[in-house]
């Protein structure tokens, strides 16, 4: 599996377009992830804001309670408004702690909240003692509307968002002013109730005034110019300035523990009491109050509407990061299955053409030697590098054509040579054959006639080789018979082309004749088999050669020798040879050329040759010639015999019954091979007079 891998070279092509695409794709879809789960985790901060918003929203009114408790003390109406305030303060209590029941806060904020619902729990006993120490009873509610603020103050901290942390402050700001003038309203109610203030009390609303304007300058420094000037609308105006005027005039008036001046008149020294009437100070604290309560309530609507905002843009940012990473997919994907459908497409059409061209084209004109030099263009019409290899292939087929073209007329001028020296040379050799004819006749001294036979004998393979010449061209050749000749005379005129004729065994054959035009092919093709089989035989033993009408009549014509044989490889490449010589292949010019010529003559009229052999026993050539080309016949073979074999009472051939034969001339007792060569030239000799006159070898 890792050499697979490992290989990238010859891995398919879409498995290299995926390989390239997958880094990028893979890249892509990372980042995308990172990019919505950071989308994802920022909408989920956004609602943990949300949540954080409604606790603070629950807490405001605890913090407003509570104050409002501390004024109700501090003006000493009754405990009966003080326990209606006090069951508001304690539902507020209970929606507070509902909310922070349902929200995840963190520790620090858990543990300010623990620490300031165990102070609230006191707030039991603080009321039963609001009417014996009231200025220590407005001490402990301010200590315990401190803590509720530090609360806040933690809470505003934990938005991180710096939209949502600017306001969450301010708003932290806005409600710890509205606390410092519920202070200074308190402090100076409980002064009205006494008369005067004490200095410690004067101290305080010094200090809470000047808390105030530091607190005011911290929101001033966060708030945005919207929220400055809502501020500034409502915090000026006429009972802002009254309140303002009447507290510093509460400041400035004598405290009731200041030191006596000393002037001994009891009526003068009386305390005088705050010129402000109570009626008067509520109203304008009042009217603070409720312009700081319409600047919280915007400032928590900002806060709600900016985390609800917010929220729903990283909500949509992470919708709209997953819709681009999908659409990004399937446009990867559709570019990479086009592209690479058009890669394989133009691969495939290249592929085709080349092996069209390889396999069909080339072939063709190979065999046939004929075919026009215009190509066919590679189906690729693009100009990028695909539709560059198409042209090049072309150039390529053209030149392949070219190469192919030269090559047949190379091959054609050769074979017009071939055709032209065997024509000459068989013209020659045919003159010479009538010459030793004409000598024959007249020469009487037979180791002169046995010379003669020989040179007859070598002049006739001369000629049988100019014939080889003129089928391995392609041409035919000259010698023809026009009549039907008996099988019988054809094994015999086979076995007397051949050089050692003595070992060819002709059995006696059907009763068939071979029509003319095939009769000198299927001669030339049995005197190859003989000769291959005379020359791979040992010397002392004969060569057989038989016929046998088969089946439908086919004529099977065997030629069995009793040589070493052919091991089955051996014999399986020779019958693919005589395959492929027949089938017109353009082979190399074997050793064995007489079986390329038996290939090219069985081709020509449709006949079946192969060899059989056993390793040590022999070769055996089985020709099967189609029963129209060797009919049956009815009337007797002789009529077909040379004359001069006629004349011969006993011919080497075939013996006359004892009845009919006239008694035997005066003979020597045994048969010369020179005078079996004679009859058989006799004979040769009267098969060629049943060529026509005219046809006569160039």
């Amino acid at each position: 599996m890792f050499t697979k891998f490992a290989n990238w070279r010859n891995w398919r092509l879409p498995v290299k377009l995926a390989a390239v695409l997958i880094v990028p794709v893979t890249i892509a879809v990372g980042a995308g992830v990172v990019l919505i789960n950071s989308q994802i985790e920022r909408a989920d901060s956004y609602a943990a804001l949300q949540r954080l918003v409604k606790v603070r929203a629950a807490l405001i009114p605890v913090i407003e309670g509570v104050q409002a408790e501390r004024r109700i003390v501090a003006e000493g109406v009754g405990p009966e408004v003080l326990s209606e305030q006090s069951k508001r303060t304690d539902d507020a209590r209970a929606v507070l702690r509902d909310q922070i029941g349902r929200t995840s806060l963190s520790e620090v904020v858990t543990a300010r909240i623990t620490e300031v619902q165990n102070r609230i729990g006191d707030l039991a006993v603080l009321r039963d003692r609001s009417s014996n120490d009231i200025p220590a009873v407005i001490k402990i509610y301010s200590e315990l509307t401190d803590s509720l603020l530090d609360v806040d103050e933690v809470m505003a901290s934990e938005f991180g968002d710096a939209a949502l942390l600017r306001t969450a402050m301010g708003l932290h700001h806005v409600v710890h002013v509205r606390d410092q003038v519920l202070y200074q309203q308190a402090v100076v109610l409980s002064g009205l109730t006494r008369g005067q203030l004490t200095t410690a009390e004067v101290r305080a609303l010094v200090e809470s005034n000047v808390k105030l304007g530091y607190i005011a300058d911290e929101f001033a420094a966060l708030a945005t110019p919207d929220q400055m000037k809502v501020y500034g609308k409502n915090f000026s105006g006429p009972d802002i300035e009254a309140q303002r005027t009447m507290l510093a005039a509460a400041v400035l008036h004598p405290t009731s523990d200041a030191p006596n001046t000393g002037n001994g008149n009891t009526a003068n020294n009386r305390p005088k009491t705050l010129p402000i009437a109570t009626q008067d100070w509520t109203k304008a604290t009042g009217a603070v109050v409720t312009a700081m309560d319409s600047v919280v309530t915007g400032l928590q609507d900002d806060l709600r509407t900016t985390s609800n905002r917010l929220r729903d843009e990283s909500s949509d940012a992470a919708g709209t990061a997953s819709a681009i990473l999908f659409a990004s997919l399937i446009l990867a994907a559709t570019v990479g299955f086009v592209v690479g459908r058009y890669l394989l497409r133009s691969l495939n059409t290249l592929r085709r053409s080349a092996l069209d061209v390889a396999w069909t084209k080339l072939p063709e004109m190979v065999a046939t030697g004929r075919g026009s030099t215009e190509i066919e263009a590679v189906p690729v019409d693009t100009t990028e590098e695909f539709g560059e290899v198409a042209r090049a292939f072309d150039e390529v087929h053209q030149q392949a054509v070219k190469s192919v073209i030269e090559q047949a007329r190379m091959r054609s001028n050769m074979s017009n040579i071939f055709v032209n020296l065997s024509r000459r040379s068989q013209s020659l050799v045919e003159r010479q054959l009538k010459l030793m004819e004409e000598l024959e006749k007249y020469e009487e001294d037979p180791d002169q006639l046995a010379n003669l036979f020989k040179l007859d004998h070598l002049a006739t393979r001369m000629r049988r080789n100019n014939e080889n010449l003129m089928v391995l061209s392609g041409g035919d050749v000259a010698r023809r018979f026009h009549k039907p000749i008996p099988l019988t005379d054809v094994l015999r005129a086979a076995a007397a082309e051949i050089e050692q004729y003595q070992r060819v065994m002709v059995h006696t054959a059907p009763n068939a004749e071979v029509v003319g035009y095939v009769a000198s092919d299927l001669v030339r093709l049995l005197a190859e088999l003989l000769d291959n089989a005379t020359s791979f035989s040992p010397p002392n033993t004969q060569v057989a050669i038989s016929a046998s009408i088969e089946a439908g009549g086919i004529v099977q014509i065997d030629v069995v020798d009793h040589g070493i044989g052919i091991d089955p490889e051996a014999l399986a490449a020779v019958n693919h040879r005589l395959e492929a010589a027949g089938e017109g292949v353009d082979v190399q010019v074997f050793r064995e050329m007489g079986l390329f010529v038996v290939g090219r003559l069985a081709a020509r009229h449709q006949i079946v040759v192969r060899l059989d052999a056993k390793q040590g026993k022999g070769t055996r050539a089985i020709v099967l010639v189609p029963a129209e080309l060797a009919p049956r016949r009815e009337e007797s073979w002789e009529s077909f015999r040379g004359e001069a074999i006629e004349r011969q009472q006993a011919s080497w051939f075939q013996q006359t019954s004892p009845a009919a034969a006239p008694p035997p001339p005066p003979a020597p007792a045994r048969q010369t091979p020179e005078s079996a060569r004679g009859f058989l030239n006799a004979f040769q000799r009267g098969v060629q007079r049943g060529l026509p006159e005219n046809q006569e070898s160039r």
